[in-house]
């Protein structure tokens, strides 16, 4: 059989093959003309109709089309190029739009047949790639999208691959890296120089990166990182391992939000606080200071004024002296309290302690001292109170010291002649305490501000003071759960002040405190502690007249050594003492087992509540602060 008659009879053959097919195949001679078609290229590209006819017809009859849709020339057709070069021509790639039909995109391969060594003709297969095309736009849009998203993400975005390379980054992500708009992918992990919070490097296994690609999932964890031109940065990273479908890894998303700004922040607030807490702890030892500064030299001067006027008999106008010399030195003493009092409260380290309490008593306590005062200067005083007592729920003392602060307000601006009404009125639920005056009054627009710190009115800053004795007021009211006004029709009409309390009694009755009577000390033996020689003298003086024998050092070791060898039943230390202070004294006697049982009273010029608490602590039963109260001395020493 010849080879002609052998192709003849393979041809029913291929032509059952090439309809088989899912792509269409067309098949031409040496001179370009269509000799077969696959049923695919039949019904897609239309090439029915060029049977017996040149392929690259479909060029020039605008069927075939460049693959940006220009024109195609006839010889740019993959069949006229593949037989004018008698090599194949792979991957062309056309437009298809017969007429009648789907357009669409085909990647044709064209392959010359031959026949030994003469060409006999071409195959073209024409695969379909309108699908594959319009879905790789569809992720490129996906991804211009994606990489347009993550771009506005405030965050430093990172793709490392499997082998730590850079592979991606957004915007961001170049800047924190210092990295150039359109750098090169190749960048390593490296550049990401990462250290721990405290500044120390890390090695490249504890890189989030590096774990994530592990299969750890990094959360949160703060690094500085050395970034653009040496700067240094706190991030905040996160790191988590990407999978394939199988589960394994083939990279690490890793996020870097840039938290130097609040690290600084965060910082400068920091030292800011600390600063004022500095500010505020030397504030309050400069308080302490000032107050034992003040009080010291009054101690003396106290001392023996109480002395005299105890002791001897004193014409009319020494005892006038005196009683004027005593008199102001508890202004003195009051106004470093007031002083003392308001820091207290504004720091929010005042404490109060609540007991039943009776209300009359402590309102005519407070103005039990301002009475002479206001004979001597010619003002009348009255009080209207109820007959019975007022059972109360609070701060005994800080009441007491409410109505003293109206009451010498009151007094120092109400002139000779002029009247100062107390009074107390009372309800089930109510306390209602008001002082009214005659005296200049207050402006109008002076009322709003007249319970402000060191804020005062026009007659205030003639009368001098430091301002404090109203806010001071204001604030312990409001501790009790009660409110202040003041009412003045303006100058030259007198003010009222009114003090609301609510009336609250605890579920559980409380046992008021009794305070035993004083007596006198005999058969005490008593070491004083002073380095103030003239308190050291005046107070020696007062507890041998009450009857005490009684020792005295004036440091510290001296002090201590002296104990010990006189074995005392009371000790009297001051704090500030020269050499060791008095709260190592206290700590020696409390160690000490032939002082056991000795009382030990701390009096010094060291009031604030934290000198109190670390007295106590130190081991003394007692604190009184100076100047010291003659009889609250005495009484408590009575009770050794």
């Amino acid at each position: 059989m010849s080879a002609t008659e052998r192709r003849s009879s393979g041809r029913p053959a291929l032509a059952v093959v090439l309809n088989s097919l899912v792509e269409a195949v067309v098949l031409t001679d040496a001179d370009g003309v269509v000799t077969y078609a696959n049923t695919v290229a039949v019904e897609r590209l239309g090439a029915g109709k060029y049977i017996g006819v040149p392929f690259a017809e479909q060029a020039a009859r605008h069927e075939a089309l460049a693959a940006d849709e220009g024109p195609l020339a006839r010889d740019q057709h993959p069949v006229s190029r593949a037989l004018a070069g008698r090599a194949p021509i792979l991957n062309a790639r056309l437009i298809i739009r017969p007429a009648g039909l789907r357009p669409s995109t085909y990647r044709v391969n064209t392959v010359l047949i031959k026949d030994g060594d003469r060409i006999a003709g071409t195959s073209s297969v024409f695969h379909d790639i309108a699908t594959a095309l319009a879905l790789e736009t569809d992720l490129a849009d996906h991804a211009a999208r994606l990489e347009a998203i993550v771009n506005l993400v405030s965050d430093a975005v990172y793709l490392v691959d499997g082998e730590g390379r850079l592979i991606f980054r957004n915007e961001v992500g170049d800047r924190l890296l210092g990295l150039p708009p359109g750098a090169s992918l190749s960048e390593r992990v490296r550049r990401l120089a990462l250290r721990d919070p405290d500044g120390d490097p890390i090695g490249a296994e504890d890189y989030p990166a590096t774990r994530a690609l592990s299969g750890e999932t990094v959360s949160e964890e703060t690094y500085q990182l050395q970034a653009a031109r040496g700067t240094l940065r706190h991030v905040v990273v996160n790191a988590h391992p990407l999978r394939r479908p199988d589960g394994a890894i083939y990279a690490a998303l890793v996020t870097m939000n840039d938290v130097t700004d609040e690290v600084h922040a965060r910082e400068e607030l920091e030292a800011a606080r600390a600063a004022a807490e500095e500010a505020s702890h030397l504030k309050d030892q400069f308080i302490a200071a000032l107050s034992h500064e003040l009080r010291t030299p009054l101690q003396p001067i106290l001392g023996w004024t109480e002395v005299l006027r105890r002791h001897g008999s004193l014409d009319a106008t020494t005892s006038q002296a005196l009683e004027v010399i005593r008199r102001n030195i508890r202004q003195q003493v009051r106004l470093v309290d007031d002083l003392l009092d308001l820091s207290r409260i504004v720091h929010g380290k005042l404490a109060l302690r609540f007991e039943i309490f009776d209300l009359n008593e402590q309102v005519r306590a407070a103005a039990e001292p301002y009475e002479e005062i206001a004979a001597l200067k010619r003002v009348r005083l009255t009080l209207a109170m109820p007959e019975e007592p007022v059972p109360m729920w609070g701060d005994g003392a800080r009441i007491q010291q409410i109505a003293s602060n109206l009451i010498s307000n009151a007094m120092k601006f109400t002139p000779p002649g002029g009247q100062i009404a107390v009074q107390l009125v009372v309800s089930e639920t109510e306390a209602l305490l008001e002082v009214e005056d005659t005296g200049e009054g207050i402006a109008p627009d002076e009322l709003g501000v007249i319970f402000e710190a060191f804020r005062q009115g026009s007659a205030a800053r003639r009368r001098g003071g430091l301002g404090i004795g109203l806010d001071l007021v204001k604030r312990l009211v409001e501790l009790h759960g009660g409110t202040v006004d003041v009412s003045s029709e303006g100058h030259g009409y007198g003010s009222r002040f009114s003090v609301r309390l609510p009336r609250r009694l605890p579920r559980t009755p409380v046992a008021a405190e009794t305070t035993p009577a004083g007596r006198r000390l005999e058969h005490h033996d008593i070491v004083l502690i002073e380095d103030n020689a003239d308190t050291r003298e005046v107070m020696k003086f007062i507890l041998e007249t009450e009857g005490a024998h009684v020792q005295t050092a004036e440091s510290g070791e001296d002090g201590f050594a002296l104990a010990r060898r006189a074995r005392p039943d009371i000790i009297l230390c001051d704090i500030g003492l020269p050499d060791i202070d008095g709260l190592e004294v206290a700590r020696r006697v409390r160690a000490e087992p032939d002082l056991d049982g000795v009382k030990l009273i701390a009096l010094t010029g060291y009031g604030q509540p934290e000198d109190v608490r670390t007295a106590l602590e130190a081991g003394f039963e007692a604190h009184l602060t100076k100047p010291i109260n003659l009889d609250q001395l005495l009484a408590l020493l009575a009770e050794a």
